[in-house]
Formats: structure tokens, C-alpha cells, sequence
């Protein structure tokens, strides 16, 4: 029997912005694009409860290009947690827009301000932005969303852990009411369901695609229980099996991540460090090395780790274990992207870890076997 697997060419959308997805290679949508763009281009209020590297970005850039006229300034705003996803997700609209005319620019915290109003003065369709900029510009009156169409809410639940609720409660008081709104997340407690009640239209659509929050299917998952002191020798092996495969590291701190580099180096492996206190055009050079190496390491703590959108990496190693199941669950996310199969390791030094291991695994479903 053959199967009806849908095409880009079907959706009901311009000629351009289909040759621009067929440059970008993409033919056949990912079930959260599937699902979210037809009923995005009816111009419904939606929720989208998703795991990171399911092609989100695309699930909205697509319907809002096709809706979007050229002229019509800041008519729509993604919010996203932090600066490196602003950049991916306004790299992802530029790639998709060409030949459509719609422009969109990127503010965030870290650059300068002058030359991001500078951006703005050309009065782009599409703004992308992180929080805090964007309340810093609307109070000096760079943006104006009195007009505006349409409003997106990129990783919900990472802006809330952020502690930036308040500032997104704020910014959707510029909208109008009449306005298209999605909202896209990988978990959905309390404070962001009182926010969809709120401010999304009584006929909204939820679509839940996170398979009940189970981890990712084809991540094989393995523990070490191992003392700290030997970690190192551990992540030596593992990177070793395959020299070919990308390998991501997760530490909790800043202070982690450099020791760490420092250490692999002396045993002649070169890891690529990546943490807030490095500059943004230092972060962005160290993402587009990691994309492009063939192998490779890079270690990175969880608050810039969460922006990172890069689809072949083979292997995730928690080297500090997670505080929290949800942490765990995205930084495995991490690999298996796009159908692809990927290995999490996690290094377990004491009790507590084995127990918090366990735990998610009951919580979640999921297979988390020793590695000896």
C-alpha cells in the first residue's frame, strides 16, 4: 500500500515562497508543520505544544510570509528567550522570505542599541526579539505595534524560567486585540495556560505533538556511575568512539565549561567553549565552527545551550548532571533531530543523581541503561 505523505507543493501558499523551501531542500513537512500551517494561514489563534528540533521555526515563518504584504511595517513579533535563538529564527525567515520582499531584523540585548534602531528605521515586516530589548525600544519609541497582525511566542516555557513573564505580559499591551497569535512550547504549566486563557482567541487550537512529553524516541539513553574525579577520562572515551560524530557537553557553570576546554586540550581534543560571559559575535563565530566541522566538541551551559539549533549532533554527555527532569529532557533533544538517532550519555557520581535518573525515567517512559 502506498503511503500519502504531503508535500510543500500542496499547501495553499505563493510560488516564490514554495522555491524558496525547495532550495532550502525541505520537500515533505514535519508533522508540527503539517499540523500548524494550514490552520496559521485561516489566520487562527494557536498553541503548539512541541519538543525542541521539530521544525517549529518553519511551522510559523511560512504561514507569516505568505500573510504578510511588503510596506507593511512591524505588522509581526516573535518573542524568544535569548539572542541565539533571535538569530536563528530571523536567519530561518530571511532563507525562506527571498523573493517575497518581507524583511525582518533581529534586536536583542548585547549589541549595540544605536545600530539595532538603525535596523528598525527601515521599518522591516517582521521583528524577532528578545524581551528586554524589545520593552527598552518600545520605550523609546523605535516600535510601534498598534497595527500589527500577528504575535509569536517562541519557547514559552524557557522565557517564564527566565523570569520574564512580567515582560512579555507588558509587551502584548502595545497589541491591538484583533491580532493572530501562537504560541509555541515544549511544556505547558500553570502561568503559561493562564496567559493563553488571557490573550488568545476563545476558538484557539491546541495541537500537542510532545507525545506526552516523553523523551525523544530515537535518543538511546545510557548513565555512568562513576566518581567525579573521573568524568574526564569518561568524556575522553566517549568522544573517541567516533571522532566523526559532533559531540555536545553540558556543564552547569561558566566557570565549568572553560576548565573543562582547558583539560580536554591537554589530551589533544579541541573543544569549542560556549557560555554567557563570551560576546555575541564570539558565540556566533564558536556555532557557525561547531556547524560546520565534521565531528567536533562543544561545551556549553544550559542557558545558551537552549538556543542552539544544529541538526547533526551524534551525541549529548551530561558531565554535570541536570537539576531538574525538564533540563534533562531538552538537553537530550539536543540530538535525534530531524528523524536522525542519537546517544545521551549522563555521568552519575552519588545517589541523589541515580535517584533523580530514575525518577525520570518512570516519570517519562523512558529506557536509561548503565554503561559499563
Amino acid at each position: 500500500m502506498e503511503l500519502n505523505i504531503l508535500k510543500f507543493e500542496e499547501f495553499e501558499i505563493s510560488d516564490s515562497l514554495k522555491r524558496a523551501i525547495r532550495e532550502k531542500g525541505f520537500e515533505s513537512p514535519s508533522d508540527v508543520q503539517e499540523k500548524v500551517i494550514p490552520d496559521a494561514l485561516q489566520g487562527k489563534d494557536l498553541i503548539c505544544k512541541s519538543k525542541t528540533g521539530t521544525g517549529k521555526t518553519a511551522a510559523f515563518a511560512i504561514p507569516l510570509i505568505e500573510m504578510l504584504r511588503p510596506g507593511q511595517a512591524f505588522s509581526a513579533l516573535i518573542i524568544t528567550p535569548t539572542r541565539e535563538l533571535a538569530i536563528q529564527v530571523k536567519e530561518e525567515i530571511a532563507s525562506l522570505s527571498r523573493g517575497s520582499r518581507i524583511r525582518a531584523v533581529a534586536i536583542f540585548g548585547g549589541e549595540s542599541v544605536a545600530k539595532q534602531a538603525q535596523f528598525l528605521r527601515t521599518r522591516p515586516e517582521i521583528i524577532v526579539g528578545t524581551p528586554g530589548r524589545l520593552l527598552d525600544f518600545l520605550g523609546r519609541g523605535n516600535l510601534n505595534f498598534s497595527r500589527a497582525k500577528f504575535l509569536i511566542l517562541d519557547e514559552a516555557d524557557r522565557m517564564f524560567d527566565m523570569g520574564f513573564r512580567d515582560d512579555i505580559e507588558r509587551i502584548i499591551s502595545y497589541f491591538p486585540k484583533e491580532r493572530q497569535t501562537m504560541l509555541f512550547s515544549a511544556t505547558m504549566p500553570g502561568p503559561i495556560r493562564k496567559l493563553v486563557e488571557v490573550h488568545l482567541k476563545q476558538d484557539k487550537l491546541f495541537f500537542n505533538l510532545s507525545e506526552d512529553d516523553s523523551p525523544v524516541d530515537e535518543v538511546e539513553q545510557y548513565y555512568i556511575s562513576l566518581d567525579r574525579n573521573h568524568r574526564i577520562d569518561a568524556l575522553q572515551d566517549v568522544i573517541n568512539w567516533d571522532r566523526s560524530a559532533k559531540t555536545l557537553v553540558f556543564c552547569r557553570t561558566k566557570r565549568t565549561v572553560d576548565w573543562l576546554e582547558k583539560q580536554l586540550s591537554r589530551r589533544g581534543i579541541r573543544a569549542l567553549p560556549l557560555h554567557g560571559d563570551k560576546r555575541q559575535n564570539a558565540r556566533n563565530a564558536i556555532l557557525r565552527k561547531f556547524k560546520n566541522m565534521k565531528g567536533g566538541v562543544l561545551i556549553a551551559t544550559d542557558i545558551v545551550a537552549r538556543g542552539i539549533h544544529v541538526d547533526d549532533i551524534g551525541n549529548v554527555v551530561n558531565f554535570d548532571f541536570p537539576e531538574e527532569a525538564e533540563t534533562y529532557i531538552h538537553r537530550i533533544g539536543r540530538t535525534a533531530r530531524q528523524g536522525k538517532r542519537g546517544l545521551a550519555i549522563s555521568f552519575c557520581s552519588n545517589v541523589m543523581e541515580l535517584e533523580a535518573l530514575e525518577r525520570i525515567g518512570l516519570e517519562k517512559n523512558a529506557k536509561i541503561n548503565e554503561l559499563r
